[in-house]
């Protein structure tokens, strides 16, 4: 059951600030509810960590970051700055951008320290029982990568600016941020804007949980399913009542209808942090929370308002990706870059799920899906990479090109294509397949709870969520099991393998039919004479439902 979106609060960028609305949230933090402790780790001795940001100097756009550690008895701790960050699977070497270390006790007497490479710090204790650690992070980029830090705001993404004490990641930590009073903090935890307290069960809660601290933003709000969504979208100038308005519901739509694929997510709330209108554009998937930034403003006449589509996108990733995970993906080896099989299936399903949602959900008709299915086929039909790269060899060398800076010329163009692509059509192609196998009582929907049957639902393997991560072989069995059949055979050819998809015998099941013109331009359109069945079929597809 839900309610229609209710404006809680916002306040104006420029000029005076305009209060429309008390905003108390939701008490109930959502960490809880996913984190899980394994035998071994609640066995470890655990440090007490209190991380502190500090808008040092945001003209020279400068955070101070200082961590105390206490329940020392190490002669040696090693603190490691990550080097990549989850979603996004190249090097960044966040260290480059640390300066001003320095390790002290607490009444301030300094204690030696090296460093053992770039990334990461040695500190000796001598005895002491408690230290801090304080540092400076230069941080000048809104993405849903980076940090930033200016007079506007200050953003961060936790895997930028926080280092960990190696060996503790899985303890609980505290952060406290030191920001002007007047200013407002949301991110995923918050319970009240001008909260400056939280605590994490782990590190990797602390730096899954993106965070804007800024004068002011517009916060909205819906509830759905049981859980309370907030909206919080920082708009670069006056944002147009209407389209805010908009915007909130059309994300109200998509929501309901992707909770339906699997289920609604186990958390008390959801919340989606939008920057519109500011240069760039990235979206990043988090445990209860997205980052999004888009560079257009909104346009009350346009078919999809800026940041529905990556919002559709990002909030699929709720279940997969953050839940129902590839094997690599949690807890998260933070030192190197990862080279895993699955971002087909990870990002391509995604991609899948958050474009036709958008038909799905009332906001584009089938007209609009219809032309982006088409560019998918063409993608996958007519790039030179696909003879050369299988589905699962393009996710596994997503570190070379995912956000990945090049010093030298690259054949990427020749020997690569996007897993978001390639995994986009071969979902497409499954649940097109799984519904004609089953004469439409099952879809690719079936395969997904399947598979967070046979992981999320699995016994915990690790301290960081619940269950465990999937393999590609968990894949292909849920996909089976969906289909009726044997896909084992499906799963050579067009994922492991490069042979050219099967788009015409398969869109052919559902009344459709590919059209490529004289300048190789692709287009949809439904077979005159299809019969009943087929249009059935493609009914329930475009509706995303089924005969069960």
């Amino acid at each position: 059951m839900s309610s229609p979106p209710t404006r809680l609060a916002a306040l104006a960028l420029g000029g005076a600030a305009l209060l429309l609305g008390a905003l108390v949230l939701d008490p109930a933090t959502s960490t809880a509810a996913d984190a899980v402790s394994s035998p071994a780790v609640a066995r470890a001795a655990r440090l007490d960590l209190a991380y502190r940001v500090a808008l040092a100097d945001p003209a020279a756009h400068l955070y101070r970051i200082t961590l105390d550690v206490r329940n020392v008895t190490d002669r040696m701790l090693a603190l490691q700055m990550p080097v990549w960050s989850p979603g996004r699977y190249a090097r960044m070497e966040f260290a480059k951008n640390v300066s001003a270390f320095r390790a002290t006790t607490p009444d301030g007497r300094a204690v030696r320290w090296d460093k053992e490479h770039g990334a990461r710090w040695r500190v000796y204790p001598g005895g002491a029982r408690a230290l801090r650690i304080e540092y400076s992070v230069f941080a000048n980029d809104l993405s849903g990568t980076f940090s930033v830090l200016d007079s506007l705001h200050a953003n961060w993404n936790g895997a930028s600016l926080f280092m960990y004490v190696d060996g503790h990641k899985a303890d609980p930590v505290r952060l406290t941020i030191d920001a002007p009073a007047e200013w407002l903090v949301m991110n995923g935890e918050s319970d009240r804007l001008r909260q400056r307290e939280f605590r994490f069960p782990t590190y990797d809660h602390l730096i899954d949980t993106p965070t804007e601290v800024a004068p002011g933003f517009l916060v909205d709000s819906f509830a759905t399913d049981g859980i309370t969504y907030r909206v919080m979208t920082h708009y670069n100038g006056a944002a147009p009542t209407a389209s805010r308005e908009r915007f909130v519901r059309d994300l109200e739509r998509i929501v309901r209808a992707q909770n339906r694929v699997i289920s609604p997510p186990p958390i008390p709330r959801y919340t989606f942090l939008f920057h519109i209108g500011f240069p760039g554009g990235d979206g990043m998937e988090h445990l209860t929370s997205t980052q999004i930034i888009n560079a257009a403003p909104w346009i009350d006449t346009a078919t999809v308002l800026s940041g529905i589509s990556t919002g559709s996108h990002e909030y699929f990733h709720t279940w997969n990706v953050k839940r129902i995970r590839p094997v690599a993906l949690g807890p998260f080896d933070y030192t190197r870059e990862q080279y895993q099989p699955s971002l087909w299936v990870a990002e391509g399903w995604t991609n899948y799920y958050g474009n036709i949602t958008l038909h799905r959900a009332g906001i584009v008709p089938k007209e609009h899906y219809y032309r982006n299915l088409a560019r998918i086929i063409s993608v996958n039909s007519e790039s030179p990479g696909r003879r050369e790269v299988s589905a699962r060899m393009a996710s596994f060398q997503a570190p070379y090109f995912d956000g990945a800076a090049h010093a030298m010329r690259h054949n990427g163009v020749n020997t690569w294509v996007s897993y978001y692509l390639m995994g986009e059509g071969r979902a497409a192609l499954l649940d097109l397949e799984i519904r004609a196998a089953t004469n439409g009582r099952r879809s690719l929907d079936h395969a997904l709870r399947d598979l967070k049957r046979r992981t999320w639902d699995a016994p915990t393997a690790s301290y960081y969520l619940r269950g465990r991560g999937y393999t590609e072989r968990d894949v292909e069995l849920a996909a089976s099991a969906a289909a009726g059949r044997d896909l084992t055979a499906w799963f050579a050819r067009y994922v492991g393998g490069t042979e050219e998809l099967p788009w015409s015998e398969t869109l052919a099941k559902v009344g459709l039919r590919v059209v490529v013109d004289a300048q190789r331009r692709y287009s949809l359109e439904e077979i005159p004479g299809a019969t009943v069945e087929q249009v059935a079929l493609r009914a329930g597809w475009l509706a995303g439902t089924t005969r069960d």
